[in-house]
């Protein structure tokens, strides 16, 4: 971290824009210069004690406190910055992420089995849920992410057909969304949720979480469900299969809806920073 500061110190641009999760490299950037993006406060929640401790003060307090421009890229988080630190409230501006995949014409996959798609095995993903909620139906399973113990230990009890992919490229990605009828992302927490605009530029189905950004980010174009009943999973993944009309309404909405998260809209909010940064040289 010390030669990180020293070296950012040494070599500063007329912006320094901080995407990723190195917050207190702000530490020894010009604040007049200085734009940082916070995605979520997912390290800050998943520590405790003196770790817990040291990240508020590196990760948030003390970067947010100096800095005069911070982005977010959700309501979300910017409602837990203000819970945590109500003074720099007036400092954030929303921005959400943008689709990084091309949107497809709309095209209606139909299936005689249908093919459920799961983004991620972190422990908020509640893959475990997701297992215990379709055990017994008529589906296959393509799950992206390294599997542990216990979800690979349910995958066979449940004697599930799935497939497994790590390190995958953003190529193999698309052909998942593209060959895929449904995304399962019934997650508890997230900065934002982009698979669920992958999913919906790719004609593929969203049942997500009832809880923001999930909602947020997903608009009418998915199921939203409590991702801490397994029974609400299920049902929303029964209706997929037998209700044709909802299948098309899920596309058709979808398609909708990621029209508001296109680069240009994304690019246009970001370059009026950087000009306010420039300004005031």
């Amino acid at each position: 971290m010390l030669k990180t500061l020293m070296y950012f110190k040494k070599n500063q641009g007329e912006i320094n824009h901080i995407t990723g999760d190195i917050h207190w490299s702000s530490l020894a950037l010009d604040s007049r210069k200085t734009l940082l993006t916070v995605h979520d406060l997912s390290g800050y929640y998943q520590h405790t004690g003196l770790k817990k401790k040291l990240y508020y003060l590196l990760w948030i307090y003390l970067p947010l406190k100096k800095l005069r421009y911070i982005t977010v890229i959700s309501e979300k988080t910017k409602k837990e910055i203000s819970w945590l630190l109500p003074s720099v409230a007036s400092k954030i501006k929303v921005i959400p992420n943008c689709i990084t995949v091309d949107i497809l014409p709309i095209k209606f996959k139909y299936f005689s089995k249908m093919k459920l798609l799961i983004v991620g095995t972190r422990e908020n993903k509640n893959i475990e849920k997701v297992l215990e909620a379709c055990k017994d139906l008529n589906i296959a399973l393509s799950i992206v992410g390294r599997l542990n113990e216990r979800q690979s230990r349910l995958l066979e009890d449940y004697q599930y057909d799935f497939s497994n992919y790590i390190n995958i490229s953003d190529e193999k990605l698309r052909e998942l969304y593209d060959e895929s009828n449904v995304l399962c992302f019934p997650s508890t927490y997230e900065g934002f949720g982009l698979p669920i605009l992958e999913a919906q530029a790719r004609n593929c189905m969203v049942i997500t979480s009832d809880l923001s950004p999930m909602k947020d980010v997903a608009g009418k174009g998915a199921l939203l469900v409590n991702p801490h009943h397994a029974e609400e999973i299920r049902n929303a993944v029964l209706r997929i299969a037998n209700e044709e009309d909802l299948r098309r309404e899920l596309v058709i909405r979808g398609q909708e809806n990621v029209k508001n998260y296109t680069p240009d809209w994304v690019v246009e909010q970001y370059t009026e920073l950087y000009k306010k940064i420039l300004a005031n040289k």
